[in-house]
């Protein structure tokens, strides 16, 4: 028997179905530039039908070579085995570095290898750690790298982005109305269908390889009995087109190891990307996105053949999908596709009132279940009339949704009184249906707000009242790829028993912006908190410094010291500027990006008070001529640093733009709240409780303020930095060592405020650790370098750290007055002690 059958055959023995185990097999290299095909001498998958998410083992012919085992990363195998002369290799792949050969095996001791690994290798452990792996670590294998899959998974989904961008785009090559458009993404869907049957050396399309694109197209219809669906009529795309999409897509990398959801997920973000994405919102559900919501509702944790899953609001298709995907790997192995299907088919579903959407969904899922036919039902239903969204997740164990964000306007109130009953908010109206119907577990996408605001308060206290387990998520703008507004993710699990009452298991993530990437790549994410407890007043969201803003609760408050208000809004906002002097206009500042930085304004142009042009005239009466400190409406930035403050006594005014802030007592001096707007508290509170990126007066005047009897060396620190920047803009050759000085300035100043606001030593260090890494984001006209080295690890507060005291006693002195103890005391101790 020669090694390669011997190897074949230990993999039957393991329990590798014979049709899951391939003999020259080709699939394209899809972490290469150019995606070039490869091909392995023998490939074993954990089930049908092949894809990098099943593959298993691979192995190749040749000499013991890293280069060449690398080369085939992208089959997706967590092993390889490279067949020598004498022996065997048996290699260690990974996302990231070369191949690592773990182990080199006689020819002769082949049988003994896979007996001594028969637990590990076996196909359920590693389909298990394969697809399990991600959310349960205690399927992990120490041979898959978990990493792995991303990796490819990206790649694919660049590459067939492109791909398909291609395809719609020649098919929509002179196409105008929204029918023929329509008509250009039924092509496309036919098309990506064929070429996946064609690659995967589908029986029933054997004869489409080299056939005219029509009979492609009507062979694809009756396969998966697509009639029932709208019909292409025979116009609507140009012969030409269709054959040149056709051509794009035969010319393409091989889809043949290509998981199915994959293509499910490219197909629907094709869709987003074109102009019909207006017919789903433009928060359509990245997959990302769903895949993270689905995986916190642990689908392992449900029994299978109990499980229910609807998307309400379907749109694409996304959640469903992912659902799909996460469902079919808790099904047993030894399934065949066909069980598999008739057993998802049933158990998953959804609503949405655009009809071509539920055609794009159901497309979608088709793709995801190949080479299964068709069946899956997307309802086409109109969910805000009367009790329809009701009446649809009754009965439902999972619900999963990404609800319309905006509110109800006056026609669709007078056209949904129910729905719009319970809430102007759409997503709140939907959320309290949802609650009603008492599902097992629900998984939504929510504007960011849901997570603090009080408008959702009641909403939140009663998920805490009817679930054990809430988890919340922070995500970043961006993450939408074509909306750019901050999102939260809400799961709620462990549905309490009738009449139960306790405590709640709460996690709440944070994803930055700065991570961002890194989530949509592989779902990795900032910061993860999790906290017990009973809630009280819809209380969900554990924050980074939620004892630190403990500890303030009672300190005074900004609006107890301080007038807060907005500045002018003109009825056309831009005939509001003028960069030159004109009748009825003042000196004043209109964008905080052009005229703000911390303890500076910069650059005032002509606002204009004339009150028949003001939206309000109440600004207008504003003691804008008064010592004031202007701050930023809109947050200057997506990490910590959010607003800037600076003081003007010159009379400007402010637009809409900005806040002007008044002292209300000589017990507090302007710089004092200059000083404190700017500091690190202020920062960190807007960043943890501003429910999106435009603060409002009533959160500004609920800003923790310092007690008045510990002010005084505030005043002096500011008046010392103002006056070096001062000093420094009157110079013509600024001195190399200027950026340090203002730095040191400046950090003399936010440790005045911090030692006002006394706060304990390690909440104090907590606070500061809050803006590591964001030291260049904060908006000053010198360099920054932030308060304390990295390395120094101790809890002293800030204006000690910068004392004489702290530097005196630095060094080995405790050396000098305590003798250590002798060598061999210390290894009896140690003894002891271990």
């Amino acid at each position: 028997m020669t090694p390669l059958a011997s190897i074949e055959a230990a993999l039957l023995e393991l329990g590798y179905r014979k049709e899951a185990l391939f003999r020259d097999f080709e699939f394209a290299d899809v972490l290469s530039e150019r995606g070039e095909e490869r091909q392995v001498a023998l490939a074993a998958f954990t089930q049908t039908p092949e894809s990098y998410r099943s593959a298993a083992f691979g192995v190749i012919i040749g000499p013991h070579d890293a280069a060449a085992v690398a080369s085939r990363r992208a089959l997706g195998a967590p092993i390889l085995f490279s067949i020598g002369e004498t022996d065997v290799g048996v290699w260690r792949v990974g996302a990231e570095g070369k191949p690592r050969l773990t182990e080199r095996v006689p020819l002769d001791a082949l049988p003994e290898l896979f007996v001594r690994n028969a637990e590990r290798w076996n196909p359920q452990s590693v389909y298990r750690a394969k697809s399990l792996g991600q959310t349960q670590t205690n399927l992990q294998l120490d041979f898959v790298d978990i990493g792995l899959l991303p990796a490819i998974e990206h790649e694919v989904e660049q590459k067939l982005d492109r791909l398909l961008e291609q395809v719609v785009g020649r098919l929509l090559e002179g196409l105008k109305d929204s029918d023929q458009e329509e008509a250009a993404f039924r092509t496309t869907f036919r098309l990506l269908a064929a070429k996946i049957l064609i690659d995967r050396q589908h029986p029933e399309a054997i004869a489409w390889a080299h056939a005219p694109v029509q009979d492609v197209l009507n062979g694809i219809e009756a396969y998966y009995n697509l009639d029932y669906l709208s019909r292409i009529p025979r116009d609507a795309v140009p012969v030409a087109s269709s054959e040149a999409a056709w051509g794009l897509l035969r010319a393409a990398i091989n889809f043949r190891n290509i998981s199915s959801d994959s293509l499910a997920f490219v197909y629907e973000n094709t869709l987003v990307t074109a102009d019909t994405r207006k017919r789903f919102g433009t928060h359509s559900t990245p997959r990302q996105v769903a895949e993270y919501v689905v995986a916190q509702i642990d689908l392992s944790r449900f029994d299978p053949a109990e499980i229910s899953i609807f998307e309400p609001f379907t749109g694409a298709g996304t959640f469903l999908v992912a659902a799909l995907r996460h469902l079919r790997d808790q099904l047993p192995e030894q399934w065949t596709r066909e069980e598999r299907h008739a057993f998802l088919v049933p158990r998953i579903g959804g609503a949405e009132i655009d009809s071509f959407a539920c055609e794009v969904a159901t497309l979608s899922l088709i793709l995801a279940d190949y080479p299964n036919a068709n069946g899956w039902q997307i309802e086409p239903r109109d969910l805000f009339t009367d009790a329809a969204l009701a009446q649809s997740v009754a009965g439902k164990r999972i619900i999963l949704c990404n609800p319309p964000w905006e509110e109800f306007d006056a026609t669709e109130r007078l056209a949904y009184p129910e729905a719009a009953g319970r809430s102007f908010s759409k997503p709140m109206a939907v959320l309290r249906t949802v609650l009603d119907a008492k599902p097992d577990a629900m998984g939504f996408v929510l504007p960011q707000g849901f997570l603090r605001q009080q408008q959702y308060a009641e909403l939140r206290q009663a998920l805490a009242d009817q679930y054990q387990r809430i988890d919340l998520s922070s995500l970043p703008d961006r993450v939408f790829q074509r909306a750019g507004f901050e999102a939260a993710v809400l799961v709620a699990s462990d549905r309490r028993a009738e009449g139960h009452t306790g405590p709640t298991m709460l996690r709440s993530t944070v994803v930055e912006d700065r991570d961002r990437i890194a989530f949509l790549a592989n779902g990795q994410v900032t910061a993860d908190r999790r906290r017990s407890k009973s809630v009280t007043a819809g209380d969900l969201w554990i924050g980074q410094l939620d004892e630190l803003w403990e500890t303030v609760s009672r300190y005074p408050r900004l609006g107890d010291c301080a007038h807060v208000y907005r500045g002018l809004k003109w009825w056309t906002q831009n005939d509001g500027v003028s960069t030159e002097a004109r009748e009825g206009f003042v000196p004043g500042v209109f964008r905080p990006l052009d005229s703000l930085r911390q303890f500076a304004v910069r650059r005032p142009v002509y606002l204009d008070v004339r009150p028949e042009k003001a939206m309000r005239p109440a600004p207008l009466s504003r003691p804008w001529a008064q010592p004031k400190i202007f701050t930023n409406v809109a947050r200057l930035s997506r990490g910590p640093w959010r607003i800037a403050a600076a003081y003007d006594s010159s009379g400007l005014v402010a637009s809409q733009a900005f806040f002007g802030i008044w002292s209300k007592s000589e017990l507090v001096p302007i710089e004092v709240l200059e000083a404190v707007l700017n500091g690190p508290l202020t920062n960190a509170f807007l960043t943890e409780h501003a429910s999106n990126q435009h603060f409002t007066n009533e959160l500004l005047k609920q800003l923790p303020m310092p007690k008045s009897e510990r002010m005084g060396s505030i005043v002096e620190a500011v008046r010392r930095y103002r006056s070096a920047c001062g000093a420094l803009e009157t110079t013509t050759l600024r001195p190399a060592d200027s950026d340090d000085l203002l730095s040191r300035l400046l950090v003399e100043v936010d440790a005045a405020v911090l030692k006002a606001y006394d706060l304990p030593p390690r909440l104090e260090r907590r606070l500061l650790e809050f803006f590591r890494g964001h030291e260049a984001e904060r908006r000053v006209d010198h360099r920054f370098d932030g308060w304390l080295p990295e390395d120094f690890t101790a809890c002293v507060p800030l204006h000690e750290y910068l004392g004489p005291l702290l530097r005196e006693n630095l060094g080995s002195w405790a050396l000098d007055l305590i003798t250590p103890a002798p060598a061999e005391e210390v290894d009896q101790l140690r003894q002891y002690v271990w």
